[in-house]
């Protein structure tokens, strides 16, 4: 075996030992529980609605599925049907919202459990004219559940927090305001079911016809995590005690909030590979095959390129040059007239002036914002004028002249 080939070789072997071992750890220490709000009826995760669901499917009346909100299917004849909602921010149509007040008219109820409360449909109940707000937020990571109605078998005070894996983690509460909502009540009869942290309503109901519209603006308490609890259970079977015994219609959300997922660990383009073992095999070849490929294929091909020499900054050497040139001239009202073109591009960019105005109002205006004398702003332009117009002008003259505006350099602001 060539000694030159023995290091790339331990260096392959190093790299499938390395990928063997990520492997290894990866299959045992990926997480098993995705913490991601979803609202799936099929998820198992935490914050899914398996659970809810399994619980609605156990009861003796019949459950009908609808998809991108059929509500042509809701049967409008009867008077003892619920409809149910639990998911993200629900946007109904015009035609939803008519179809669902015909329904409820009936003496059916529907019940809504979303992040946000559809204002679409409150506004039903407003007259017109007046308007109505949407929820407000609290942000906590344990918030305390009441009653308003002692009808409902409830604890006084039950604690119910947020969980992300082993982490207790603050979120944001859709509610309405206490203050807020007595308006809704004493003005449009809105009637509140149960509070957070005793001052903010998070569920209520509308009564409409024979029926009623129930909202609550915390879905989060409806998925498995709350209902493997005891108090989560109690909570949802007191919401479910409030429908009619008859028929569900369970509403199908179309959409799930972006950067969720129903059951994977995320919803990322890898997480999707690594959830299926064929597809995460076929990266790590495509991984090693490219390693191999940069292995081998690293070794120079062609001619090494000539290093050429570094640019040589000239521009301080040249200055130097014109300045002599000129100076040799005996021409100093040529270098008086460049330095004074210099001096009122610095004015006008430093200080913002115009320098196109007459002497005397520019001299004034630059002894206001450079904080310099008067009378040495005077000079120093009385100099420019005379080098700039006489002709017998010498070195001397112009070294005074450059010593005057490195002296109003020093005082100026």
């Amino acid at each position: 075996m060539d000694k030159k080939s023995v290091p790339i070789i331990v260096f392959i072997a190093v790299i499938i030992i390395s990928i063997a071992a990520f492997i290894f750890i990866r299959s045992n220490i990926s997480p098993k529980y995705n913490w991601n709000e979803n609202y799936s009826r099929n998820s198992e995760q935490p914050y899914g609605l398996k659970l809810f669901y399994t619980v609605l499917k156990q009861q003796e009346f019949p459950l009908t599925i609808l998809y991108n909100r059929n509500y042509h299917l809701l049967d409008t004849n009867r008077s003892n049907g619920n409809l149910i909602y639990i998911g993200f921010e629900y946007q109904p149509d015009s035609a939803d919202i008519k179809r669902m007040m015909k329904f409820v008219e009936k003496g059916n109820r529907v019940f809504i459990a979303s992040d946000y409360v559809p204002i679409k449909i409150l506004v039903e109940f407003v007259p017109q004219g007046d308007s109505i707000y949407g929820c407000k937020t609290i942000r906590d990571s344990i918030v305390y559940l009441t009653y308003a109605n002692n009808d409902l078998p409830f604890p006084a005070r039950e604690r119910f927090n947020y969980q992300n894996g082993k982490d207790t983690v603050a979120t944001y509460w859709a509610v309405y305001n206490n203050s807020y909502f007595k308006r809704l009540h004493n003005d449009f009869n809105f009637q509140a079911l149960s509070f957070l942290n005793d001052t903010n309503i998070c569920a209520f109901y509308i009564n409409h016809g024979k029926g009623r519209f129930y909202f609550h603006t915390t879905p989060v308490f409806f998925t498995n995590y709350y209902l493997a609890q005891q108090k989560g259970y109690t909570h949802a079977a007191n919401m479910l005690s409030l429908m009619r015994n008859g028929p569900v219609y369970w509403d199908e959300p179309d959409s799930y909030k972006p950067g969720t997922d129903s059951d994977s660990p995320g919803k990322s383009p890898l997480k999707f590979l690594f959830s299926h073992p064929y597809l995460r095999w076929a990266w790590y070849l495509l991984l090693f095959t490219i390693f191999l490929y940069l292995v081998f294929r690293s070794k120079r091909e062609q001619r090494i390129i000539p290093l050429m020499p570094l640019n040589v900054n000239t521009t301080i050497e040249y200055v130097k040059a014109i300045g002599t040139l000129y100076f040799k001239s005996s021409e100093q009202r040529y270098i008086a007239n460049e330095m004074y073109i210099v001096f009122l591009s610095d004015i006008r960019g430093r200080y913002n002036l115009a320098t196109n105005v007459p002497e005397s109002e520019l001299v004034d205006q630059l002894a206001i914002r450079s904080g310099i004398n008067k009378r040495i702003i005077e000079n120093l332009f009385k100099k420019f004028k005379r080098l700039r117009s006489e002709s017998s002008a010498d070195g001397d003259d112009l070294v005074d002249l450059y010593n005057a505006i490195e002296n109003y350099n020093k005082k100026r602001k």
